[in-house]
């Protein structure tokens, strides 16, 4: 048993591998027509299309598919085929033929598909005898549309093999299949479409179809049907595909007579796309039209262009539990409450996409007998399902409905213009969703509930921002990411940390071409262990300056179309490293624009021979430093030629740079010291001004001020700020003080409280200890109050200091000493006396 398993595998093999070489080629007996052998039936495929053919030419016995489409052939001969007894598939479509007599298909005994499509046998069908057709008694497939423009249909008794027929179906009236087709125990699919053929029937009845009870498949589309009656498929038990697409004037009433009809059959697929004009009135899908399907087994339905706005309250809950695929593309949705009943459904795939679409006139459009009436839906109160109210906040908030068995979703290219906020989706096994092309321009989330989500595609949605927390932890089972044709280059390149895509550890595809992309943080591909395709081509990297060494699944990088001179050595070095690892790996580096100069010597003798693999790199270009641009297939001469000429030069530029970037670091380590507390005070300054600033408190000169005084203290000197200070000043006198323990507010850091406490107070009090002389924070309160009167008060002194401790002179840094000497201070007594002069002085400078 296992050895006949291998060798039909094998067999199955080699036919591949063999037919895959398979050219066509001049046939030996027939120099005009080309050939193509079957490497295993050593039968030959004849192709003798489109070359003005006018007589079918005696050929040999060893063909299997034969084609005369687009010649000029008008007549069929008598025994025009006796020997080809092996002809399996015959094309004689698109000729003029108008005759093929008793004897013309005698010896196609194995023929399998006749193809007579856009010929002229009107009159010839109609005048056949049937006999002529008894040679095909293997048919299974026969196509003779664009061939009847009149009320007739051919009889085909004899064909009792044939399981397929495409033919034209025309009727000035009710169409009815003909009583001669009753024989054809065998025919399972019959299509009189008027999209591939002409068909153009009235109406359907019960005796429409009733002479072909066994049909599985009919296709009515494009017919300009203009009313199909109940019972017309009735008699049809054994129907599983139905096709009344393109019938713009049946509306969506017929589908009550449609599904009716249909509840006790074997219907899978149903198919009403387009049976409502695009330029009329929107639609609703009612209850009625579709709840006779609770009675089937359908599988598929497909309702595209046909104008639907809404579907009534409680009509999607009579779809059977076997519906699994839904097409509603081209449609004109809003949202409703209608969207809840869908937890109800089995569904597995949904297409919704190319809502709104933007639509022209037929050019010629079918004339409805009715005229188009306008009417307006009566606004009642509706409850939802689950005991839920509906409103428009429904739908802007938390959960989202969605089918629980739902795997595949397609909302592309619907015109959905909105800000994609914080959803949790309802239970579902969602694996595949498509929004790509539409207006979705902000990505904030966090989206919960996706946690079998393997395919995501949110392409070319003018999207230019993306938080931190879109993709929340629930996404961490998708595999392949679609983020091309955006905006993303404005927020990307400040994820320093790599938390857009913290969160995708199973991530092996992304794509994000074409987002205005100049570069991407060290770590922005921290967490994609498993990644195996990056695309980043077409955005403007100069370099490589995000980390990708870390990633050994990688087998292809795209850089395609950017700005790329030249990769540094530490790219260099990550790219080898993964080319080590993974021998699969390769990158495309094409149409960048490529140095090749003493500073990029390294990098082009590692094109000489890069580990990876490089795409197309035979059309790689270089510009030299003349300015001269070169192609890359002789890289190996280039190179030795570019080594000779910057050899004596490497040793002048290492000393040159060395030198220039010493005297540098020189320099600005200088400014920065000197400059050190002025540049730390315009930093807080501009923290506290880009946050929303307070009220202050008026004050009796021109500026106002939120505090009378900001005091600076150490902890250890707490007791005499809070207890004799607090209550001298601003208990007896009213001035408000902002002491730091009481008036800094909590969430924000030190150095912002300090700084914007002293930019809001009038003064600065300092409380002068040995205490503040070590402390670190009291020493950047000192510095940041003098930066403060230097730089925003124009050199006003706001600076008090009180001496507490006995301090000689000696022990004052040299920038407190000098403001000492030049400005005013007091220091704290100890007698009664001069305990109350001291506090009068303060009260008056911090009043004056």
């Amino acid at each position: 048993m296992n050895l006949t398993l291998l060798q039909l595998f094998l067999l199955r093999y080699i036919y591949h591998v063999m037919t895959a070489d398979e050219r066509h080629e001049r046939c030996y007996f027939l120099k005009k027509c080309t050939c193509r052998q079957n490497q295993v039936t050593l039968l030959f495929s004849v192709d003798c299309s489109g070359l003005k053919i006018r007589e079918i030419p005696k050929l040999p016995n060893n063909i299997e598919e034969l084609s005369f489409k687009e010649n000029r052939i008008q007549v069929i001969p008598d025994q025009a085929f006796s020997d080809m007894t092996k002809l399996l598939k015959l094309d004689l479509s698109n000729n003029a033929i108008n005759v093929f007599r008793n004897l013309s298909f005698i010896g196609l005994t194995n023929l399998r598909s006749l193809n007579l499509q856009n010929n002229k046998l009107d009159a010839t069908m109609a005048n056949l005898n049937i006999h002529g057709l008894k040679p095909l008694e293997n048919l299974i497939h026969l196509n003779i549309k664009h061939n009847l423009f009149e009320n007739f249909q051919p009889n085909l008794t004899l064909m009792v093999s044939l399981r397929s027929l495409e033919m034209d179906f025309i009727s000035n009236d009710t169409g009815i299949i003909s009583e001669s087709f009753y024989s054809m125990k065998r025919l399972r699919e019959l299509e009189l479409s008027g999209l591939t053929g002409n068909c153009s029937v009235r109406s359907l009845t019960n005796e429409s179809f009733k002479y072909i009870p066994q049909i599985e498949n009919l296709n009515l589309s494009g017919c300009r049907i203009k009313h199909i009656n109940k019972g017309t498929f009735q008699q049809l038990k054994n129907i599983s595909v139905l096709d009344i697409s393109n019938n713009t004037c049946l509306k969506f009433g017929v589908l009550e007579n449609v599904t009716y009809d249909l509840q006790f059959s074997e219907i899978k697929v149903l198919k009403f796309n387009k049976i409502h004009k695009v330029f009329d009135m929107n639609t609703m899908l009612r209850t009625s039209q579709i709840k006779h399907l609770n009675n089937t087994s359908i599988q598929e339905i497909h309702g595209d262009s046909n104008r639907l706005q809404q579907i009534e309250i409680g009509a999607i809950l009579f779809m059977p539990n076997t519906l699994e695929y839904v097409s509603a593309r081209d449609n004109q949705f809003s949202h409703g409450p209608y969207l809840w009943d869908m937890l109800r459904l089995s569904l597995k795939t949904f297409n919704v996409s190319h809502m709104f679409t933007f639509h022209t006139e037929d050019e010629h459009p079918e004339k409805c007998s009715y005229d188009i009436v306008c009417k307006k839906e009566p606004i009642t109160e509706r409850k939802m399902k689950y005991g839920m109210e509906y409103n428009d906040q429904t739908f802007q908030a938390t959960p989202l409905p969605i089918p629980p068995q739902l795997t595949s979703l397609n909302y592309s290219s619907c015109h959905l213009h909105y800000s994609i906020l914080a959803y949790t989706l309802t239970k579902n096994n969602l694996r595949n969703v498509d929004l790509s092309n539409n207006l979705l321009t902000s990505w904030i989330g966090p989206i919960y509930n996706v946690k079998s989500l393997k395919y995501l595609d949110l392409s070319s949605n003018f999207c230019s921002n993306v938080s931190h927390h879109f993709f929340s932890q629930d996404f961490s089972s998708l595999e392949e990411l679609y983020l091309q044709n955006n905006i993303l280059g404005l927020v990307l390149q400040y994820d320093s940390k790599g938390e857009v895509l913290q969160n995708l550890h199973n991530l092996k595809t992304i794509n994000l071409s074409q987002n205005k992309i100049q570069r991407l943080s060290k770590f922005f591909f921290k967490s994609q262990l498993k990644i195996e395709r990056i695309d980043l081509s077409e955005n403007t990297f100069e370099s490589i300056g995000f980390y990708i060494g870390h990633l050994k699944s990688l087998k292809y990088l795209n850089l395609k179309n950017n700005r790329i001179s030249y990769l540094s050595a530490s790219a260099i070095l990550q790219l080898d490293s993964i080319g080590i690892l993974n021998k699969n790996f390769t990158i495309d580096l094409c149409q960048n624009d490529f140095l090749c100069t003493c500073e990029t010597i390294n990098f082009v003798q590692w094109l000489v021979s890069p580990t990876v693999g490089l795409i197309g790199k035979k059309n790689y270009t270089c510009q030299l430093s003349d300015l001269t641009l070169v192609s890359l297939e002789n890289i190996d001469e280039l190179y030795d030629t570019l080594s000779k000429d910057c050899m004596s030069k490497i040793p002048i530029i290492v000393a040159l740079v060395a030198s220039v970037s010493s005297v540098l670091i020189f320099i600005c380590s200088g400014l920065i010291y000197r400059y050190r507390w002025k540049l730390r005070y315009v930093y807080y300054m501009i923290k506290i001004r880009s946050h929303k600033k307070m009220v202050p408190v008026k004050s009796d000169d021109d500026k106002s001020y939120m505090y009378g005084a900001f005091v600076s203290y150490a902890d250890e000197d707490s007791t005499f700020a809070h207890k004799k200070l607090l209550t001298k000043l601003e208990k007896e006198n009213g001035i408000i003080l902002c002491l730091h323990k009481r008036n800094f507010l909590p969430g924000s850091d030190i150095a912002t409280n300090i700084t914007s406490a002293i930019h809001n107070s009038r003064r600065t009090i300092i409380i002068m200890s040995r205490n503040f002389l070590k402390s670190y924070w009291c020493m950047f309160e000192y510095n940041m109050a003098r930066m403060e009167s230097i730089y925003e008060r124009s050199n006003e002194n706001v600076l008090f200091l009180i001496f507490i401790d006995q301090i000689t002179s000696k022990e004052l840094p040299l920038h407190i000493l000098e403001l000492v000497q030049s400005q005013s201070y007091i220091e704290y007594p100890n007698d009664e006396y001069g305990d109350t002069v001291f506090w009068d002085k303060i009260t008056q400078v911090l009043t004056s």
